[in-house]
C-alpha cells in the first residue's frame, strides 16, 4: 500500500527503508561514542550535527535528573 500511495516500486521503496534505516543506526552510534566520552562533541557535531548532539545532551540530562529523584527523591 505504501508504495502504492507514494507511486514507488517497491523494490525502491524497501532500499529507501534500508538507507534511512543505517542512517538512523549511524547516528545513534556516533551519540553513543560521544555520550560514552569515546569522541569529542566538535567531532560528533560533526559527524550528525549540533541539534542531534543538543538533543542527545538534554536526553541525558533528564534521565540523570530521574536516577537521581529516584535514589534519593530530590
Amino acid at each position: 500500500m505504501l508504495a502504492k500511495v507514494r507511486e514507488e516500486k517497491v523494490t525502491t521503496l524497501i532500499a529507501r527503508a534500508v538507507e534511512m534505516g543505517i542512517d538512523k543506526l549511524r547516528q545513534e552510534t556516533i551519540l553513543d561514542q560521544y555520550l560514552k566520552r569515546r569522541i569529542g562533541r566538535k567531532k560528533a557535531i560533526k559527524l550528525v550535527g549540533l541539534d542531534l548532539v543538543k538533543l542527545a545532551e538534554r536526553q541525558r540530562k533528564a534521565v540523570m535528573e530521574d536516577i537521581e529523584w529516584g535514589l534519593h527523591g530530590t
